[in-house]
Protein backbone atom coordinates (compact mmCIF):
# COMPACT_ATOMS: atom_id res chain seq x y z
CA UNK A 1 0.00 0.00 0.00
CA UNK A 2 2.31 2.71 0.64
CA UNK A 3 4.61 1.83 -2.62
CA UNK A 4 1.25 2.86 -4.19
CA UNK A 5 0.57 5.83 -2.16
CA UNK A 6 4.26 7.08 -2.99
CA UNK A 7 3.89 6.11 -7.08
CA UNK A 8 0.40 8.49 -7.16
CA UNK A 9 1.90 11.29 -5.43
CA UNK A 10 5.12 10.76 -7.30
CA UNK A 11 3.42 10.34 -10.24
CA UNK A 12 4.15 12.98 -13.72
CA UNK A 13 6.26 14.81 -11.61
CA UNK A 14 9.62 13.66 -13.98
CA UNK A 15 8.02 15.20 -16.88
CA UNK A 16 6.09 18.36 -15.70
CA UNK A 17 8.22 19.39 -12.45
CA UNK A 18 9.04 23.50 -13.69
CA UNK A 19 6.20 23.42 -15.86
CA UNK A 20 5.32 27.38 -16.58
CA UNK A 21 2.19 28.06 -14.51
CA UNK A 22 2.35 31.73 -15.47
CA UNK A 23 -1.05 31.50 -17.13
CA UNK A 24 -3.01 30.33 -13.59
CA UNK A 25 -5.17 32.94 -12.88
CA UNK A 26 -6.08 33.84 -9.39
CA UNK A 27 -9.73 33.25 -9.33
CA UNK A 28 -8.82 30.02 -11.34
CA UNK A 29 -6.93 28.62 -8.65
CA UNK A 30 -9.14 29.48 -5.71
CA UNK A 31 -12.18 28.03 -7.90
CA UNK A 32 -10.03 24.62 -8.09
CA UNK A 33 -9.81 24.82 -4.22
CA UNK A 34 -12.96 25.48 -3.84
CA UNK A 35 -13.89 22.07 -6.08
CA UNK A 36 -11.66 19.75 -4.32
CA UNK A 37 -11.87 21.04 -0.67
CA UNK A 38 -14.31 23.83 0.12
CA UNK A 39 -13.42 27.11 0.25
CA UNK A 40 -15.99 27.78 3.40
CA UNK A 41 -15.34 24.44 4.59
CA UNK A 42 -11.37 25.19 5.59
CA UNK A 43 -12.18 28.95 6.22
CA UNK A 44 -13.99 27.63 9.31
CA UNK A 45 -10.70 26.31 10.32
CA UNK A 46 -8.40 29.78 10.71
CA UNK A 47 -8.32 29.65 14.17
CA UNK A 48 -7.94 26.46 14.93
CA UNK A 49 -4.40 25.03 16.33
CA UNK A 50 -3.43 22.02 14.27
CA UNK A 51 0.08 22.60 14.00
CA UNK A 52 1.38 18.99 15.63
CA UNK A 53 -1.36 17.70 13.41
CA UNK A 54 -0.24 19.38 10.30
CA UNK A 55 3.63 18.90 10.62
CA UNK A 56 2.81 15.00 11.71
CA UNK A 57 0.58 14.28 8.75
CA UNK A 58 2.51 16.37 6.21
CA UNK A 59 5.92 14.20 7.43
CA UNK A 60 5.59 12.75 4.16
CA UNK A 61 4.87 14.91 1.34
CA UNK A 62 7.98 17.28 2.87
CA UNK A 63 10.24 14.46 1.76
CA UNK A 64 8.78 14.04 -1.40
CA UNK A 65 8.00 16.92 -2.84
CA UNK A 66 10.07 19.32 -0.71
CA UNK A 67 12.96 18.00 0.73
CA UNK A 68 14.88 14.45 0.62
CA UNK A 69 17.31 16.04 3.49
CA UNK A 70 14.78 16.82 5.91
CA UNK A 71 14.66 20.93 5.17
CA UNK A 72 11.14 21.89 5.63
CA UNK A 73 11.24 25.24 5.08
CA UNK A 74 11.82 27.95 1.87
CA UNK A 75 15.17 27.62 -0.38
CA UNK A 76 16.41 30.95 -0.95
CA UNK A 77 17.62 31.55 -4.23
CA UNK A 78 18.81 34.70 -4.60
CA UNK A 79 19.45 34.05 -8.73
CA UNK A 80 16.32 33.61 -9.65
CA UNK A 81 16.53 29.51 -10.42
CA UNK A 82 15.34 26.81 -8.29
CA UNK A 83 18.45 24.64 -6.44
CA UNK A 84 18.49 22.26 -3.10
CA UNK A 85 21.39 24.70 -2.21
CA UNK A 86 19.05 27.54 -1.59
CA UNK A 87 18.52 25.28 1.85
CA UNK A 88 21.42 26.38 3.44
CA UNK A 89 21.07 29.68 2.80
CA UNK A 90 18.79 30.53 6.28
CA UNK A 91 21.72 28.27 8.59
CA UNK A 92 24.86 29.97 6.26
CA UNK A 93 23.20 33.61 7.16
CA UNK A 94 22.55 32.21 10.86
CA UNK A 95 26.55 31.01 10.54
CA UNK A 96 28.00 34.17 9.82
CA UNK A 97 25.85 36.08 12.89
CA UNK A 98 27.73 33.27 15.52
CA UNK A 99 30.99 34.11 14.06
CA UNK A 100 30.23 37.87 14.16
CA UNK A 101 28.95 37.00 17.77
CA UNK A 102 31.52 34.78 18.79
CA UNK A 103 28.67 32.42 20.36
CA UNK A 104 29.34 29.51 21.91
CA UNK A 105 25.65 28.70 22.83
CA UNK A 106 22.89 28.54 20.57
CA UNK A 107 19.49 27.50 20.47
CA UNK A 108 17.00 26.62 17.84
CA UNK A 109 13.40 27.56 18.24
CA UNK A 110 11.23 25.30 15.60
CA UNK A 111 14.08 23.02 14.88
CA UNK A 112 11.71 20.34 12.55
CA UNK A 113 13.51 17.53 11.37
CA UNK A 114 17.42 19.04 12.24
CA UNK A 115 18.34 20.16 8.95
CA UNK A 116 19.45 23.23 10.42
CA UNK A 117 21.16 22.77 13.43
CA UNK A 118 23.08 19.65 12.05
CA UNK A 119 24.44 21.91 9.07
CA UNK A 120 25.69 24.22 12.04
CA UNK A 121 27.09 21.91 14.46
CA UNK A 122 29.18 20.18 11.83
CA UNK A 123 30.73 23.79 10.99
CA UNK A 124 31.33 25.02 14.51
CA UNK A 125 32.57 21.80 16.59
CA UNK A 126 33.40 24.16 19.46
CA UNK A 127 29.95 25.91 19.86
CA UNK A 128 27.12 24.11 22.12
CA UNK A 129 23.55 23.43 19.72
CA UNK A 130 20.38 22.93 21.10
CA UNK A 131 16.91 22.13 18.96
CA UNK A 132 13.63 21.77 20.41
CA UNK A 133 10.36 21.44 18.81
CA UNK A 134 6.83 20.52 19.58
CA UNK A 135 6.51 17.92 17.13
CA UNK A 136 7.23 14.68 18.76
CA UNK A 137 7.68 13.06 15.08
CA UNK A 138 10.16 15.56 14.35
CA UNK A 139 12.55 15.31 17.21
CA UNK A 140 12.72 11.23 16.80
CA UNK A 141 14.05 11.72 12.85
CA UNK A 142 16.15 14.37 14.62
CA UNK A 143 17.85 12.27 17.24
CA UNK A 144 18.56 10.08 14.76
CA UNK A 145 21.08 11.81 13.16
CA UNK A 146 23.16 13.22 16.41
CA UNK A 147 24.12 9.96 17.77
CA UNK A 148 27.71 10.71 17.27
CA UNK A 149 27.65 14.78 17.51
CA UNK A 150 29.34 15.56 21.20
CA UNK A 151 27.81 19.86 20.46
CA UNK A 152 23.91 18.70 19.44
CA UNK A 153 20.95 17.63 20.85
CA UNK A 154 17.24 17.58 20.30
CA UNK A 155 14.69 17.68 22.83
CA UNK A 156 10.81 18.76 22.31
CA UNK A 157 9.84 21.91 23.68
CA UNK A 158 7.29 24.99 23.44
CA UNK A 159 8.90 28.37 22.12
CA UNK A 160 6.69 29.91 24.84
CA UNK A 161 7.38 28.38 27.80
CA UNK A 162 11.62 27.41 26.96
CA UNK A 163 12.90 25.18 29.66
CA UNK A 164 16.29 26.98 29.83
CA UNK A 165 17.40 29.10 32.94
CA UNK A 166 17.63 32.69 32.27
CA UNK A 167 20.37 34.69 30.21
CA UNK A 168 21.66 31.20 28.97
CA UNK A 169 22.57 31.23 24.97
CA UNK A 170 24.18 33.89 23.05
CA UNK A 171 22.19 33.18 19.72
CA UNK A 172 18.57 32.00 19.49
CA UNK A 173 17.80 31.04 15.59
CA UNK A 174 13.78 30.46 14.42
CA UNK A 175 13.65 29.77 10.86
CA UNK A 176 9.36 29.96 9.84
CA UNK A 177 8.52 28.80 12.66
CA UNK A 178 7.41 31.74 14.77
CA UNK A 179 4.52 32.30 12.68
CA UNK A 180 3.03 29.81 14.81
CA UNK A 181 3.19 31.87 17.35
CA UNK A 182 -0.43 33.22 18.63
CA UNK A 183 0.62 35.67 20.95
CA UNK A 184 3.95 36.55 19.77
CA UNK A 185 4.43 38.92 22.40
CA UNK A 186 5.08 36.42 24.85
CA UNK A 187 6.77 34.31 22.62
CA UNK A 188 9.80 36.94 22.24
CA UNK A 189 9.73 37.67 26.22
CA UNK A 190 10.20 34.24 26.48
CA UNK A 191 13.39 34.05 24.06
CA UNK A 192 14.41 37.21 25.18
CA UNK A 193 14.49 36.29 29.03
CA UNK A 194 16.87 33.11 27.85
CA UNK A 195 19.53 35.04 25.67
CA UNK A 196 22.52 36.91 27.05
CA UNK A 197 22.78 40.58 27.52
CA UNK A 198 24.32 41.40 23.95
CA UNK A 199 22.81 38.07 22.24
CA UNK A 200 21.01 37.94 19.05
CA UNK A 201 18.00 36.61 18.14
CA UNK A 202 17.65 35.49 14.01
CA UNK A 203 14.38 35.14 12.31
CA UNK A 204 13.44 33.51 8.50
CA UNK A 205 9.48 34.18 8.24
CA UNK A 206 6.56 35.05 6.69
CA UNK A 207 4.38 38.28 7.61
CA UNK A 208 1.71 40.15 6.28
CA UNK A 209 2.47 42.96 4.58
CA UNK A 210 -0.40 45.18 5.42
CA UNK A 211 -3.85 44.77 8.10
CA UNK A 212 -5.98 42.12 6.20
CA UNK A 213 -8.69 44.06 5.63
CA UNK A 214 -6.49 46.44 3.71
CA UNK A 215 -6.96 44.41 0.72
CA UNK A 216 -9.41 43.10 -1.47
CA UNK A 217 -11.94 40.57 -0.73
CA UNK A 218 -10.59 37.88 -3.13
CA UNK A 219 -6.77 38.79 -1.93
CA UNK A 220 -8.29 38.73 2.22
CA UNK A 221 -9.52 34.90 0.59
CA UNK A 222 -6.06 33.97 -1.00
CA UNK A 223 -4.55 34.91 2.41
CA UNK A 224 -6.34 32.91 4.65
CA UNK A 225 -6.29 30.03 2.66
CA UNK A 226 -2.66 29.96 2.22
CA UNK A 227 -2.50 30.66 5.96
CA UNK A 228 -5.04 27.89 6.49
CA UNK A 229 -3.19 25.18 4.48
CA UNK A 230 -0.02 26.08 6.36
CA UNK A 231 -1.35 25.76 9.71
CA UNK A 232 -0.93 29.45 11.08
CA UNK A 233 -3.10 29.56 13.27
CA UNK A 234 -4.87 33.21 13.18
CA UNK A 235 -2.75 34.50 10.32
CA UNK A 236 0.56 35.46 10.03
CA UNK A 237 1.55 38.93 11.94
CA UNK A 238 1.26 41.61 10.44
CA UNK A 239 4.90 42.97 9.77
CA UNK A 240 4.61 46.83 11.34
CA UNK A 241 2.89 45.58 14.16
CA UNK A 242 5.24 42.54 14.45
CA UNK A 243 8.31 45.00 14.75
CA UNK A 244 6.63 47.26 17.51
CA UNK A 245 5.70 43.87 19.40
CA UNK A 246 9.52 43.10 19.56
CA UNK A 247 10.89 46.47 20.76
CA UNK A 248 8.45 46.64 23.42
CA UNK A 249 9.61 43.19 24.64
CA UNK A 250 12.91 45.05 24.60
CA UNK A 251 14.79 43.43 21.60
CA UNK A 252 16.16 46.92 18.82
CA UNK A 253 15.96 45.55 15.18
CA UNK A 254 19.72 45.35 13.73
CA UNK A 255 17.86 43.97 10.31
CA UNK A 256 14.74 43.83 8.09
CA UNK A 257 15.41 42.36 5.25
CA UNK A 258 12.85 41.31 2.69
CA UNK A 259 14.05 38.07 0.80
CA UNK A 260 10.64 37.71 -0.90
CA UNK A 261 11.79 37.86 -4.06
CA UNK A 262 14.64 34.93 -3.15
CA UNK A 263 11.55 32.41 -2.18
CA UNK A 264 9.88 33.35 -5.80
CA UNK A 265 11.79 29.99 -6.96
CA UNK A 266 10.42 27.81 -4.65
CA UNK A 267 7.03 28.96 -4.93
CA UNK A 268 6.96 28.01 -8.23
CA UNK A 269 8.50 24.88 -7.83
CA UNK A 270 5.64 24.10 -5.58
CA UNK A 271 2.79 25.61 -7.49
CA UNK A 272 4.01 23.63 -10.76
CA UNK A 273 3.52 20.06 -8.66
CA UNK A 274 0.33 21.20 -6.60
CA UNK A 275 -0.65 21.52 -10.34
CA UNK A 276 -0.54 17.78 -10.53
CA UNK A 277 -2.98 17.38 -8.10
CA UNK A 278 -5.30 19.50 -9.31
CA UNK A 279 -4.77 18.13 -13.19
CA UNK A 280 -6.28 14.74 -12.39
CA UNK A 281 -9.62 14.62 -10.77
CA UNK A 282 -9.87 10.85 -10.05
CA UNK A 283 -6.68 10.31 -8.58
CA UNK A 284 -6.82 13.53 -6.45
CA UNK A 285 -10.23 12.12 -4.91
CA UNK A 286 -7.99 8.93 -4.78
CA UNK A 287 -5.28 10.44 -2.76
CA UNK A 288 -8.01 12.39 -0.70
CA UNK A 289 -9.43 8.92 0.38
CA UNK A 290 -6.30 7.29 1.47
CA UNK A 291 -4.44 9.79 2.57
CA UNK A 292 -4.20 12.25 5.90
CA UNK A 293 -6.04 15.47 5.73
CA UNK A 294 -3.60 18.07 6.39
CA UNK A 295 -1.15 16.27 3.59
CA UNK A 296 -3.13 16.42 0.91
CA UNK A 297 -4.40 19.93 1.87
CA UNK A 298 -0.74 20.95 1.43
CA UNK A 299 -1.75 21.08 -2.32
CA UNK A 300 -3.47 24.82 -1.23
CA UNK A 301 -0.70 26.70 -0.38
CA UNK A 302 1.00 24.80 -2.99
CA UNK A 303 -0.70 26.59 -5.27
CA UNK A 304 -1.37 29.77 -3.75
CA UNK A 305 1.67 31.18 -2.11
CA UNK A 306 3.27 32.38 -5.18
CA UNK A 307 0.14 34.72 -5.45
CA UNK A 308 0.14 35.37 -1.70
CA UNK A 309 3.76 36.11 -1.62
CA UNK A 310 3.75 38.18 -5.23
CA UNK A 311 6.74 40.65 -5.51
CA UNK A 312 4.44 43.45 -6.53
CA UNK A 313 0.67 43.28 -5.19
CA UNK A 314 1.12 39.99 -2.99
CA UNK A 315 0.09 39.79 0.54
CA UNK A 316 2.35 38.20 2.49
CA UNK A 317 6.51 38.97 2.42
CA UNK A 318 9.23 36.97 3.64
CA UNK A 319 11.75 38.68 5.98
CA UNK A 320 14.79 38.27 8.13
CA UNK A 321 15.49 40.00 11.42
CA UNK A 322 18.20 39.94 13.22
CA UNK A 323 17.37 41.43 17.02
CA UNK A 324 19.72 42.49 19.48
CA UNK A 325 19.15 41.81 23.27
CA UNK A 326 20.25 44.99 24.68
Amino acid sequence: MKKLIIKLLTAGIKNNYYQPTEELSLENAIAQIDHFFGRDSMLKEFDADITVPYYTQSELGYRLYHSAEDAIHMALNFDGVFNVDGYQAQPRIVAEQIDKLGATNVLEVGCGKGFNSLFLAQQFPSVQFVGIDLTPSHIAIANRKVRDFTNLTYQIGDFNCLNFPSQSFDLVFACECLCHAHQPRITLAEIFRILRPGGKLVIFDGYRQAKLESFSQELQTLTQLTEIGMAVQHGFCELEDWTEVAKNVGFSVETREDLTFAIQPTLLRLQSLSLLFFKSYWRSKVLTFLLPKYLVRNAVPGLLMHFAFNTNQGSLGYYKFILNRT
